[in-house]
């Protein structure tokens, strides 16, 4: 056993116990086990201590030998998450874990002031504070980079002793890097040593500089440079990045998971650890960040906002899409996740490493050992106590008894497969129906149809461009009064994408669309450059953007405000002519809020204006003041909301396996589950029966925009303002839609129809295209030919290994692809009303 942080190296009694074999992989058994660990910084010790009571209840069941990686397939952390990762995996001399999760408080307390060394207090200190980060990183990782190397050697990730999986982020190319031991195996260029991924994954903007470091390919002398930060920007709780790359396994034909389809979750047996949130505590409200400059959002009262809202949306959606799914599997009880949410003062930072923090946060962690297990409430996102499900501590004794019995399952070579195929129904036709008239709902056919519209900024013209040529198909099968909204049971945006989506489904007199999707892009030509002020370019305009957006938000909004208002008036969610879905995110209860037509049908407190929503959705932190106002329910009570643009957690709005297109399929799952008659043609995670287009805003992932060995000198204001771009704010936004892209392929490939998924995204942009504000008439033109030039590009998929999209071959182009989108749709629709004549 070790003690103070050291390696375990076995047994210190006499005789020698024997080395517990390696476990057999998933297709000896039944389940695939997975453990996923949050980032957190120095509130990694609150994982630590539940793991410790987890691998006591395996040792009590199998003996003082067994550890927790002996019981997992997948281990996946992110930050401190992957440290804990990485000790629980990284191999000793005879092939057994380097610690036992017993050790890890130890390694934190002996280890955390020396990572996060603390300044003297005085009357000063927040002065000095706030000019350390300012001048570079505020800390210089040196001890935490040595003691990681010290630990692990010259250890690769294909060689740890269970399957992990690491998620960072790549400044130069702008888009999410996920290192696995699967991929190792096969990828000698992201066969990368551990202590390289930890430091990654560890290198939090503003806290720890950035990590260059290379990779190299004996056998064919190739190399690979990365540019890493950490990978809390993408996804801080790693839960269903570790789901799908099991299910790219599975598609692999990888043999170890022969045992179930690439996405029949019904198989998998998860705990997710938190490292704590003080998402209840109020900390922030819209009043207050509506006059924040960029200093405010980056370093607040020895805060820093807008990491804490990015990294907590990233989470909280998560948590609230692997929730859905399992409920809607029927299979809740497969998923615990144990996490508090009511950390509050210095037990809610992530790097006050005092000894009465110290020993506080473990408290915490043994505290909600004796708290009763807990579900995120999916309509709140609130985590509630489940009844009949006793504590945490008791629910890990069911979950160690499950993982021992499966163990011991493999060990005895007991096979046990099971295959779950859904019929669909048959394909009819119809004679054409009257356009203008409603759609019947799903149950009426055999398709849900989703639209997904990604948030950028100006760049909203480039899906305008696209949407204008779908509607125009449409019409050419169903007449001039064909609109999109006709269509799509669920039309999902953010930001600008959420004002798009408005203008789709806002209903003028006649309950039609207010707008045609032709007249979107003269709407961004006409109000862009008013929504977008541009200041006079001269030699100091760079010297006044920055003073600029030091001392407040970039635009006041006025216009934009005023505009959205008199465009939609007193419309609410709920009466848009097909249903929404627009996330956004509660500064006051570091959570998302999504709202959605269903929701606001049944909860009156949700049924938001739809300006009230725009305007919300598009306070990007930096460009626009955050956004308050209350609704009233019939009852007379009040609900308060203080948002910020969703775009900080859901950038790319698709299914319910991530983040936004993955939030509108979540929200159907949600009906699905409630019973809703509108959507009984299938399990709530059938995703078989949808069809789904995703368009995105453009990025510049490609331009190899930033690169470690700057990022790592960079203080405060060089993270939220680089040469007129945002660097922060560029790469959790890139690294929220490059995710939903990734985990939507990946689902839509695993149920063997990828043909339904179509993601029409151009992830070459430079110079001003890439902007989200510059609304000059030539930028203007440019994101229009853009738009029409991506029409004629081949259609592309995200390569799921790489993440960079690349042509699918036999396809055609982007508009032929919307050709036969827009036939299924126009026979989809056809079909429903077919239907609901005959019955």
């Amino acid at each position: 056993m070790a003690s103070n942080g050291e390696a375990t190296t076995g047994s210190e009694t006499a005789a020698p116990v024997p080395v517990p074999e390696p476990t057999p992989p998933p297709c000896q058994g039944r389940l695939i086990t997975v453990l996923s660990i949050d980032g957190g910084g120095i509130r990694g010790l609150i994982p630590a201590t539940i793991l410790a009571c987890l691998e006591a209840k395996l040792q009590e069941l199998d003996g003082p030998e067994a550890r927790i990686a002996d019981y997992f397939d997948v281990i996946a952390g992110t930050s401190t998450g992957a440290l804990i990762t990485s000790m629980l995996a990284a191999p000793d001399d005879d092939r057994r874990p380097l610690f036992a999760a017993g050790d890890l408080t130890n390694f934190y307390l002996e280890n955390g002031p020396k990572i996060f060394p603390q300044r003297r207090v005085g009357f000063l200190t927040p002065v000095a504070n706030l000019i350390g980060v300012v001048r570079g990183p505020k800390y210089d990782g040196s001890f935490l980079h040595d003691k990681i190397k010290s630990l692990t050697h010259d250890v690769t990730i294909s060689n740890t002793v269970t399957n992990i999986v690491v998620p960072a982020f790549d400044v130069k190319y702008l888009q999410p890097i996920i290192f696995s031991t699967y991929e190792a195996k096969n990828e000698p260029l992201k066969n990368a040593h551990l202590s390289d991924i930890c430091i990654s994954t560890s290198a939090a903007p503003t806290y720890f500089p950035a990590h260059f470091f290379k990779t190299t390919d004996v056998s064919s002398g190739k190399s690979r440079e990365f540019h890493l930060i950490d990978g809390g920007v993408a996804a801080n709780n790693p839960t269903m990045v570790a789901m799908s790359m099991i299910s790219k396994e599975v598609l692999r034909e990888n043999q170890d998971f022969k045992l179930g389809k690439p996405a029949d979750y019904k198989h998998y047996l998860v705990i997710s650890i938190g490292t704590g949130t003080a998402k209840m505590a109020e900390k922030y409200t819209a009043p207050a960040c509506a006059k924040w400059g960029v200093l405010r959002w980056l370093y607040d009262g020895g805060f820093t906002p807008l990491i804490d809202i990015f990294t907590h949306a990233s989470a909280d959606m998560v948590d609230i899409h692997a929730s859905v799914l399992f409920q809607s599997l029927c299979c809740e009880k497969s998923y615990l996740r144990i996490q508090d949410d009511s950390l509050e003062g210095h037990t809610s930072s992530v790097d006050i490493a005092t000894k009465e923090n110290m020993e506080a946060l473990i408290k915490i962690g043994k505290d909600l050992l004796t708290k009763r297990v807990a579900r995120v409430n999916i309509d709140t996102g609130v985590y509630e106590p489940v009844d009949g499900e006793g504590t945490n501590e008791e629910a890990l004794a069911r979950f160690a008894k499950k993982l021992s019995e499966e163990r011991r399952l493999r060990r005895n070579n007991l096979t046990f497969m099971a295959s779950n195929g859904e019929a669909t129904t048959e394909s009819e036709t119809a004679a054409p129906a009257p356009v203008p008239e409603p759609t019947p709902p799903p149950c009426q056919g055999r398709l849900i149809t989703v639209l997904s519209i990604d948030g950028g900024g100006i760049r909203g013209i480039i899906p305008a461009t696209i949407l204008a040529c779908l509607e125009a198909k449409l019409q050419e099968l169903d007449g001039p009064e064909a609109r999109i909204a006709d269509y799509f049971d669920v039309i999902a945006g953010t930001s600008t994408g959420a004002l798009i989506t408005s203008m789709l489904a806002a209903p003028d007199d006649n309950r039609r669309p207010l707008f045609a999707a032709d007249d979107l892009t003269k709407f961004y030509l006409e109000n862009g450059p008013k929504i977008f002020p541009q200041r006079r370019v001269g030699f100091l305009t760079p010297v006044a953007n920055l003073i600029g957006v030091v001392r407040g938000p970039k635009y006041d909004g006025s216009f934009l405000h005023d505009k959205i208002k008199s465009l939609t008036h007193d419309v609410t969610i709920a009466d848009t002519v097909t249903n929404i879905v627009v996330p956004a995110f509660d500064v006051k209860y570091l959570q998302p809020i999504i709202f959605s037509t269903y929701e606001a049908k049944n909860e009156p407190l949700k049924n938001a204006h739809l300006s009230d929503i725009c305007i919300s959705t598009s306070a990007a932190p930096t460009y626009f003041p955050a956004h308050f106002f209350k609704t009233t329910s019939p009852s007379g009570e009040s609900r308060e909301f203080h948002l910020i643009d969703r775009g900080v957690a859901a950038n790319n709005p698709i299914p319910s396996i991530y983040h936004l297109t993955m939030v509108a399929m979540s929200m159907i799952s949600k009906e699905v589950l409630r019973e809703n008659q509108d959507f009984k043609l299938g399990k709530p995670a059938d995703y078989r029966h949808y069809l789904v287009i995703s368009i995105g805003t453009g990025t510049a992932t490609m331009a190899e925009k930033y690169t470690a060995p700057a990022c790592a000198k960079w203080g405060v204001l060089r993270w939220l303002y680089d040469s007129g771009f945002t660097p922060l704010i560029d790469i959790f936004s890139h690294a929220s839609a490059d995710m939903v892209d990734i985990h939507a392929s990946v689902l839509f490939q695993s149920l063997s129809c990828e043909k339904s998924y179509l993601r029409i995204q151009d992830d070459s942009l430079v110079g001003h295209t890439s902007s989200v504000d510059i609304a000059t008439e030539e930028n203007m033109e440019a994101l229009i030919g853009i738009g029409k030039d991506l029409l004629k590009k081949p259609v592309a998929r995200v390569n799921i290994d790489t993440g960079v999209h690349e042509p699918v071959d036999g396809e055609g182009t982007n508009e032929e692809a919307l050709a036969r989108f827009a036939k299924k749709l126009s026979e989809e629709r056809r079909l429903r009303r077919n239907n609901l004549n005959s019955s």
